[in-house]
């Protein structure tokens, strides 16, 4: 199923771990046991490059003939996601051994859309669903059926208007190199023990927000939304110093950033909304600074690992631990995350 529509408002941001797992559920549901009939890989849909290779995000100065070697033909044995980095695992035979590997990277507005199912909700610009190919459509798969007859049954196009999104090419070990070798433990696949956690936080001096967002320090795949609804549940300040906090503190943002995450997947599967009293439904205001009243209390913004940060400190505190306490959030607190 693509991504449901929740009654949450639609917003404009880039996609974070349980969104690029909705897209991974979504090309899965449209590829897993299929062969890759036909490829086009030039911009379609009346952008401005259009009839164009576009050679920054077919990254890594991988040309059309390259391409197209790589991927025609090839059978569909598995669709994968690691923090926001999803591929496609491709063989020369249906069910045979992998031999390539397609990544995707969404960026700020990419996204997978496959012909006549839902366009993601995080999309910052509206999809005309009744045209195809979409506009911005930098690569567009043409799938044979199961049976692996000639004739195309299923279409998707990869579409993003702000190209910072990445389509790259692998061999059959993906994790032999960058991006997917520099990430660290995803939170849903690959959860990290609580201890393991803990043990990597315990000696950062950066703020907890900052370390969460970085993509290769603890986990992977937590962004600016999941960051700030992981400190919210655990009642964090996130300008809090990582080595500022407790045991105890840290120990329940563990817990926290399994059960978001875990938790945002599940429904974005399902088509439920998030829970009620999640952070989420009252954040995307627009506010960069100030505060707003909110039903869960006075929301305040600020700027924490450089990024726009929701925060309600009648109910999130600084850092517990024993002559280290730390965490007010005054100004723009350092320690810019990376690798997102």
């Amino acid at each position: 199923s693509g991504l449901p529509q929740r009654g949450a408002k639609p917003r404009a941001t880039m996609p974070e771990l349980p969104e690029v797992e909705a897209q991974r559920s979504t090309i899965e549901a449209a590829t897993l046991g299929r062969r890759i009939a036909t490829l086009i890989a030039v911009e379609q849909g009346g952008g401005p490059r259009e009839g164009q290779f576009d050679d920054k995000v077919i990254a890594e100065e991988v040309t059309p003939d390259v391409l197209a070697i790589t991927l025609q033909d090839r059978w569909v044995l598995g669709v994968r996601r690691r923090g926001k980095q999803l591929w496609l695992e491709l063989g020369e035979s249906k069910g045979g051994a992998c031999c390539a590997c397609l990544l995707i990277h969404m960026g700020m507005t990419g996204a997978v859309i496959v012909q006549g199912v839902a366009a993601p909700v995080y999309k910052s610009f509206a999809v005309d669903e009744t045209a195809w190919p979409p506009r911005f459509t930098k690569l567009e798969l043409l799938m044979a059926d199961a049976a692996g007859v000639s004739a195309p049954c299923v279409r998707l196009a990869f579409t993003d208007p702000r190209r910072f999104g990445r389509v790259l090419l692998r061999g059959a070990d993906p994790f032999s190199r960058p991006p997917l070798s520099a990430l660290a433990a995803d939170p849903v696949t690959d959860p990290p023990s609580a201890e393991a956690f803990a043990s990597v936080l315990r000696r950062v001096r950066a703020p907890i927000k900052a370390a969460l967002l970085d993509q290769g320090r603890v986990v992977c795949g937590v962004g600016n939304w999941v960051a700030d609804e992981v400190l919210y549940q655990a009642g964090v300040l996130p300008a809090a110093p990582c080595e500022s906090l407790s045991e105890e503190q840290l120990a329940a943002i563990h817990a926290q950033v399994l059960a978001v995450c875990t938790a945002a997947c599940g429904r974005l599967e399902r088509g439920c909304d998030f829970p009620v009293g999640w952070l989420f439904h009252h954040r995307w205001q627009g506010q960069t600074s100030g505060s707003m009243a909110s039903p869960l209390g006075r929301i305040h913004f600020d700027t924490v690992g450089g990024r726009t940060t929701a925060f309600v400190p009648a109910r999130q505190v600084k850092g517990q631990a024993a002559g280290k306490a730390g965490g007010e959030a005054k100004g723009k607190a350092g320690g810019k995350a990376g690798g997102e």
